[in-house]
């Protein structure tokens, strides 16, 4: 019995899917840096609260700046506060590429900046691109992940390479539409050209390409990509996921466990997590933390048709428990 329903549980696709007529479930992750030092914020207070004003989930950043939320896909106001910094505030978008992870800068209290407390913070790259080509990358954006029209968005994008031909970050919008669109061919010959002009330095897109590589059982190319995401910021934890995953495959235990730990570490309330640390953990024959690990799944995707699932895989494991320990 466990057999069966475990072979259901292990098909989970990579976005977790919600039972009909439920919001679809999304990670907002990343982390907390000091503006100039780029130093790791611990115990920064957020709060997230939705468009009509509701707040909808906080928590403090932990030790080494890092937070994670686990809410419905839609629009928010970021809201971040810590001592010694002056207060931010941010529109964030709980969807794919939130899930990837977000920087935030905290400006320290009395430091002047050219910009206003709390406007989004831009690479250096992006400063040297034209104002105008990134304001319609700006605009593209506001219609890809708050209008959810990825042909107008589409269009705002490819105006801006026309004005910008080295912009890889457009180029990674170009894919992020086009994956909206259903065309993943598309999507991945955009984010090779991002990958390429940026000379493998922009994670964002590699994080993207990889998982779509290694989605078609790609691992020449998605593997050594994957790597190379983490080495540039190791705190996606969708890579880490990703990586733990592509270990377990290969029946490399340890190594998808130590990519398991670190996803968790960085995203705490992401139940995939816990799934793979369960199927890790069932490969090991350690039914107590297989247990652990469908309780906090549980806790975190109660009801949906996965949710129904790992209740029954674990009632499975409790089941084989009490036979090995009469």
């Amino acid at each position: 019995m466990l057999r069966g329903h475990l072979s259901l549980f292990f098909l989970v696709p990579l976005l977790v899917v919600a039972a009909a007529g439920q919001p679809a479930a999304a990670s907002i992750a990343g982390v907390v840096y000091s503006e100039g030092s780029n130093e790791r914020v611990a115990h920064a207070s957020m709060r997230l609260w939705s468009a009509g004003g509701i707040l909808a989930a906080e928590e403090v950043s932990s030790d080494r700046g890092e937070f994670a939320f686990s809410v419905p896909d839609g629009v928010y106001v970021l809201k971040v506060t810590a001592d010694g910094y002056a207060p931010l505030e941010m529109d964030v978008i709980a969807d794919f590429r939130s899930s990837i992870g977000i920087s935030i800068f905290l400006r320290p209290a009395g430091k002047s900046a050219g910009e206003a407390p709390g406007g989004p913070t831009i690479s250096s790259h992006e400063l040297s691109i034209p104002s105008s080509a990134r304001k319609l990358v700006d605009s593209g954006k506001k219609k890809l992940y708050v209008d959810r029209d990825p042909g107008a968005a589409l269009h705002e994008f490819e105006l801006a390479v026309t004005k910008a031909p080295g912009y890889y970050e457009a180029y990674y919008q170009i894919g992020m539409a086009y994956l909206e669109l259903k065309d993943p061919a598309e999507a991945e010959a955009n984010l090779k050209k991002s990958v390429e002009l940026s000379n493998q330095s922009y994670a964002d897109a590699m994080l993207a390409l990889a998982i779509l590589q290694l989605g078609r059982h790609d691992v020449a190319d998605g593997e050594p990509l994957l790597r190379r995401c983490l080495e540039v910021n190791p705190n996606f934890w969708v890579g880490q996921y990703e990586l733990g995953k592509l270990e377990l495959y290969r029946m490399h235990i340890d190594a998808a466990l130590a990519a398991a730990r670190k996803a968790e570490a960085l995203a705490p309330n992401e139940p995939k997590v816990y799934h793979l640390l369960s199927l890790i953990h069932l490969r090991q024959k350690d039914y107590p933390a297989a247990v652990a690990d469908l309780d906090a799944y549980i806790r975190l995707d109660p009801d949906s048709a996965d949710g129904q699932t790992a209740k029954q895989v674990r009632a499975d494991v409790e089941r084989k428990l009490a036979n090995s320990h009469p």
